[in-house]
C-alpha cells in the first residue's frame, strides 16, 4: 500500500481517473467492479479462518495471466486482499495535515496502471469465487469438528 499524494481536499475521491471505491472507518464504500467483493462476509471468515487451523490461508486463484496465491490471516479484510492484486493500486489517503485527532485515513482503490477493464473484471471475479469457495469449505470443516 503506498500513500496517496493527494493535493486537493475539496475534491470528491470518487471524481479521480480509475477509482473503484474506498474503505473509511469499517465500511467499504464499491463501485460496481468491487461488486462481488462487497457482500463477502470478512468477519464470519476470519472467524471460520482463526477455529479451523491456524489462522492462516492461502488462496490459490487461476487468472488469464497465470495463477497467483492469495495469503489471507484471520482477520484481514478486503484492503489486505485488494494490495495482493497488480491490477488494483490501493493507498492510503491519512487526510489533510491539518485534521485533528479524531479524523482517520482513508484506504482508496483504483485500477492499476496499464490494466485492462476485462483484466480487472476478471482477476475481481476469481478472488471473490476462490473466498466463497474457501469460505463453503471452512464452513463445512468446522460444522464436522464442532458436531463430532
Amino acid at each position: 500500500m503506498e500513500p496517496w499524494d493527494n493535493d486537493d481536499y475539496e475534491r470528491p475521491i470518487e471524481t479521480y481517473e480509475g477509482y473503484l471505491g474506498h474503505w473509511f472507518d469499517g465500511s467499504l464504500f464499491a463501485e460496481p467492479e468491487l461488486e462481488p467483493l462487497a457482500e463477502f462476509d470478512f468477519r464470519k471468515y476470519s472467524e471460520l479462518v482463526e477455529e479451523c487451523g491456524d489462522g492462516e490461508r492461502q488462496l490459490s486463484i487461476a487468472l488469464p495471466s497465470g495463477p497467483i496465491t492469495i495469503s489471507y490471516s484471520a482477520y484481514d479484510g478486503i484492503v489486505e486482499i485488494l494490495d495482493q492484486l497488480r491490477t488494483v493500486k490501493v493507498c492510503i489517503d491519512n487526510g489533510p495535515p491539518d485534521a485533528g485527532p479524531a479524523s482517520g485515513g482513508t484506504v482508496v482503490f483504483f485500477i492499476a496502471d496499464g490494466i485492462s477493464e476485462s483484466e480487472l473484471e476478471n482477476s475481481i471475479t476469481a478472488v471473490a469465487k476462490a473466498l466463497e469457495s474457501d469460505f463453503s469449505a471452512l464452513a463445512r470443516a468446522n460444522k464436522g469438528h464442532t458436531s463430532g
